[in-house]
């Protein structure tokens, strides 16, 4: 067991509350206060900073849906059952956007809705823009999604002028280096291209950002075409924002004329017992010194059935330890991996799985990252997080034949996770298969933990003085036995109920 606490900057409530009053009003959009356990500032004073957080948007809308036999479906209630092709991995999602939004859509532009919701969801917990991921040509049904995106940021800017949403195309290199993609450097400009008159298009000293997610899979050629097409045939003076797979000295200095103006960021989801700053560090001291600045990456889960392999973040220490580094590195920008990939098991969106932990987090994090000043907490909450099956709990072999191996070899953590957020010292206790852990804490952000038994519904509580302020249980119960493995992390708090279509079951539940 831990319990640990980061330093909390000095304040008073009275303090906080005073310098509020002298703040922007929120928006009807904006998170209420009592949600969280400190007092988040209005949208429109964050956006003043000059820190900015951007998030990758890969794939996944709110909605999807089909219909068979004159009868609609869900998507995603599909792509979660463990049948067809992926059902030798139990089901290709682990996880699905909430809230679950109405199928069919009745509004005929509910694309452009979505997305709005979507950004604006995203927005208020302190993020500036997306990063949309694509690696399709116009003439695919998918580029609506790009469409929209810009459609609802459009209107959102309109509506918030004081605090814009930005949008920045990201081109997937890594899809595009294994298909047509990779001839057509100027066709994918021509695409982009229509998007010219967007002014939620994110431009840094009045040039537009492309990004792009592995660039150095594609030639430097395909860029310097790329970039030429866009400036001489279309007017467009641009940047890259590349995130490198491999962000080695070779492939930052061959892409180092396309990103100079604008930033670079590496693709990791790292495991908690990595050292962030140190990797920080070395790569901002390169982009400082060569006009790049880096954009690191911060994340929170990530557990890929299709690929595998799971990442073993043991509860909220991946999310503080990379958030903690980019704040103490002094960098500018920072690059959530990622909003919405519930595919690779990273998506900080509202899910049923984190249900709003790590999303509510965020708002505490990324305004720490943006005021430079760690938040007055002014209400308790608990959140709490732990798998639903021992890591080497036994699973059917026959029906998946490939077991999930742990990123870089770290041990899976069977425990169960508690990040108390508490405005004075107290007791915290974490009960697991019958027995009660506890701890007798300071104030502030403290990391508690127990062991994880199998059958069990874990339970927490915080006392003061031998009395109960908060009493919750895990909108989630241990299982054994199983038929596949499911290793992504389960979340929730004490500051929101148990969100519709929480995923309190396993593959094997989910069976049509």
């Amino acid at each position: 067991m831990s319990a640990c606490a980061p330093p909390e900057s000095a304040g008073t409530e009275a303090d906080a509350r005073t310098e509020e009053s002298a703040l922007a009003t929120k928006a009807p959009f904006e998170l209420p206060n009592g949600l969280l356990p400190f007092d988040l500032p209005a949208r429109a004073d964050l956006a003043t900073s000059e820190y900015k957080v951007f998030a990758h948007w890969h794939n996944f809308p709110l909605r999807s849906y089909g219909s068979s036999g004159g009868q609609y479906y869900d998507q995603y209630t599909r792509w979660l059952q463990p049948t067809g092709t992926y059902a030798s991995i139990g089901g290709y999602l682990r996880d699905r956007p909430v809230p679950i939004l109405a199928i069919p859509a009745v509004e005929p532009d509910y694309g452009k809705r979505d997305m709005k919701q979507d950004l604006q969801t995203a927005a208020t917990v302190g993020v500036d823009g997306f990063l949309i991921n694509h690696w399709f040509r116009t003439t695919d049904p998918r580029w609506k999604w790009l469409t929209d995106l810009f459609n609802a940021a459009d209107e959102f800017n309109t509506e918030n002028p004081s605090a814009p949403f930005y949008v920045i195309p990201n081109i997937d290199a890594h899809i595009l280096s294994t298909n047509s993609g990779k001839d057509e450097p100027r066709q994918r400009a021509d695409d982009l291209a229509t998007f010219k008159t967007r002014a939620s298009w994110r431009k840094l000293n009045g040039k537009y950002v492309v990004g792009s997610f592995r660039p150095e899979a594609l030639p430097v050629t395909w860029w310097q075409q790329f970039f030429d097409q866009l400036k001489t045939v279309h007017g467009m003076d641009a940047v890259l924002w590349g995130t490198l797979l491999d962000p080695s000295e070779a492939n930052r200095n061959a892409l180092k004329p396309f990103m100079v103006g604008a930033t670079f960021s590496r693709w990791d989801n790292l495991p908690y017992t990595s050292n962030p700053l140190s990797g920080i560090n070395t790569l901002k001291a390169w982009g400082d010194l060569n006009g790049v600045p880096y954009s690191p990456p911060v994340s929170h889960t990530d557990n890929r059935p299709t690929g595998s392999i799971t990442t073993e973040t043991a509860g909220f220490k991946t999310q503080y330890n990379t958030w903690k580094a980019a704040i103490d590195s002094g960098v500018k920008m920072v690059q959530i991996l990622t909003w919405n990939d519930h595919y690779e098991g990273h998506a900080l969106r509202p899910n049923s799985a984190l249900q709003y932990a790590f999303y509510d987090l965020t708002a505490y994090y990324s305004t720490w990252f943006k005021t430079r000043q760690q938040p007055v907490l002014v209400r308790d909450v608990l959140y709490y997080s732990h798998r639903m099956h021992l890591g080497a709990e036994p699973y059917d072999t026959v029906q998946q034949p490939k077991p999930t191996a742990s990123k870089n070899g770290v041990a899976l953590v069977d425990r169960v996770f508690l990040l108390a957020m508490l405005t004075s010292s107290g007791r915290v206790q974490i009960t697991s298969g019958g027995t009660a852990y506890t701890a007798d804490v300071q104030a502030g952000p403290q990391f508690f933990d127990a062991p994880m038994k199998a059958n069990n519904q874990p339970s927490f509580q915080l006392s003061r003085s031998g009395t109960p302020v908060i009493s919750l249980t895990s909108a989630f119960r241990t299982r054994s036995p199983i038929v596949w493995q499911d290793l992504l992390y389960r979340a929730g708090s004490s500051s929101r109920p148990a969100v519709t279509g929480v995923q309190n079951n396993l593959p094997q539940d989910r069976l049509p």
